[in-house]
């Protein structure tokens, strides 16, 4: 199994040299592991999100929904493979695709459980994305005519206690101006958790300088708050489980992260030097260092207090042929003609028309698609896409 998570990590490496990956850490498939009595966690591919199931007699309660179309199909197979009851809640630990994109596929009847500034977000979602939400599953489209996501969502502002079926869940939003509505969900009687994005395991985090995705800081609060409870056994945003010890190790990394920067910025190195300076090499072996540029800027924001960066960003057109694939379609790359090359990013948001979705993308289709481009931004994952239209 190790030398195929090799083999992949040298194929992406290949066909986007600018992501960086490193070697990967969980298997090359998806892992539905038992946990605790009737808590089970989906254990996503190649350090994919990581998805939990709680099973009660009243209904079951999943937390995330597996990380992209294929993957929520399997988890929710894995979870028919243990119990007849049906889903009845969903619980969203961030508002990320990989973590919230497969919610449309149990809700309705399922209901989902957000943060108040997660519900605001679904609120405000465009004509494009509610469209995306509704045919991501072509087997669902019909049961979600008319509905908005935000039609089938509850949420709470930073404690909720959820008793099913004889089971308590806790959910808990550690509060921060930069915490988007990253939720912990927290099973005393099993001492089981799943971290959030506070939780990644030999990955490193994803952490942006216009912090969308929190700040180091917050993590920090996060992970202090969730290492209080003592849990026995850590599901991680990301990675393998394990233990406490999951926690300590990201509150070790985010203190020398942010003391690398610290020390470059006390000798007045300026932030393109940061950025090109900055490593994490006491983590050999971690995936994603594609992160590391990002990280920088963020940390050197935070350190010198000039908040979010605000990213202008324009909707750019192109027309060309698919040329190179990876992540069953969530990258990939167009010749637009004269030998000139778009790479491009599907997210949970994107609208893809002409086929069912991102697994059916293949080498030399032709397609039209809009994209954002952001000012100033390095697109280390592509260009994230508005909407494509693959020819037929």
């Amino acid at each position: 199994m190790r030398k195929l998570c090799i083999s992949f990590a040298l194929i992406a490496l290949a066909m986007f040299p600018s992501m960086r990956l490193a070697l990967a850490i969980t298997g090359d498939t998806a892992e539905f592991v038992k946990l605790a009595d009737d808590v089970y966690a989906y254990v996503g591919k190649k350090n994919d999100a990581n998805a939990m199931a709680i099973v009660t007699s009243q209904g079951v309660v999943i937390v995330d929904t597996g990380n992209n179309q294929p993957d929520t199909r399997d988890f929710a197979a894995k979870i028919k493979s243990v119990t007849d009851q049906p889903v009845r809640y969903i619980v969203i630990s961030q508002n990320h695709g990989d973590h919230i994109g497969g919610a449309p596929y149990f809700a309705p009847p399922a209901t989902l459980i957000v943060q108040d500034k997660v519900r605001k977000d679904l609120a405000a979602m465009k004509p494009y994305q509610i469209k995306s939400w509704r045919k991501r599953f072509p087997e669902r489209t019909a049961a979600l005519a008319g509905l908005a996501p935000a039609d089938m969502a509850m949420s709470f502002p930073d404690r909720m206690t959820l008793s099913l079926g004889g089971k308590h869940i806790e959910l808990i939003y550690v509060d921060d101006p930069y915490n988007i509505g990253d939720v912990a969900v927290w099973l005393p009687e099993s001492g089981v958790m799943h971290a959030a994005i506070a939780g990644y395991n030999t990955r490193h985090p994803d952490i942006r300088p216009d912090y969308s995705h929190g700040t180091t800081w917050g993590l920090l609060k996060q992970t202090e708050a969730y290492m209080a409870l003592n849990p026995k056994i850590v599901v991680p945003a990301h990675g393998p489980i394990g233990g406490i010890g999951i926690l300590e190790n990201m509150i070790d990394y985010l203190l020398l992260a942010r003391q690398k920067v610290r020390l470059m910025i006390d000798k007045g190195t300026p932030l393109p030097e940061v950025i090109k300076q900055f490593n994490m090499n006491k983590y050999q072996g971690w995936d994603r260092g594609s992160h590391f540029e990002w990280m920088a800027e963020t940390i050197y924001r935070e350190l010198l207090g000039q908040g979010p960066l605000i990213i202008p960003t324009v909707v750019r057109d192109a027309s060309g042929t698919i040329t190179r694939i990876a992540e069953e379609g969530r990258f990939f790359a167009i010749d637009t003609g004269g030998g000139n090359e778009v790479r491009l990013r599907v997210g949970t948001d994107t609208n893809i028309e002409g086929i069912a979705d991102r697994t059916q993308f293949r080498v030399g289709q032709k397609l039209t698609a809009s994209y954002e481009v952001k000012e100033g931004f390095n697109p280390a994952l592509g260009y994230d896409i508005v909407e494509a239209v693959v020819q037929p």
